[in-house]
């Protein structure tokens, strides 16, 4: 079975998306640094857990190098995966957080996802 996996590129900044999660920095510094000067390469990890989450940013110096990069990696194998490249695209704006809900005179607060808690 063959696992296919996603990457980007955004101006001199690449996107890699569904990385093995094995995948680390330095092997994603070492796969794409055959392309240019390659400014950083990191794998996007979940805080609570410390794994990968499946996807990366690589950045180099010119615009250039990333498309030359983007090109010659898409579709290829790391770490026994097949890895797509795009170009990154800019982060979103984020809503503003919501205040929290203040706890009612029983001392239960509404939880609009799970119902009641205490």
């Amino acid at each position: 079975m063959i696992n296919i996996k996603r990457l980007v590129i955004i101006s001199a900044s690449c996107y890699r998306n569904c990385l093995s999660r094995l995948t680390t920095d330095e092997k994603l510094r070492e796969a794409f640094s055959a392309f240019g000067q390659l400014l950083e390469a990191k794998v996007v990890v979940d805080r609570a857990s410390g794994r990968s989450k499946g996807f990366a940013f690589v950045t180099y110096a010119s615009i250039e190098d990333a498309e030359q990069a983007r090109k010659d990696m898409n579709a290829k194998f790391l770490d026994g995966w097949v890895i797509f490249v795009d170009p990154a695209k800019p982060r979103e704006p984020r809503p503003p957080p919501q205040p929290e809900s203040q706890p009612s005179e029983t001392g239960f607060r509404v939880n609009k996802t799970i119902g009641w808690c205490g």
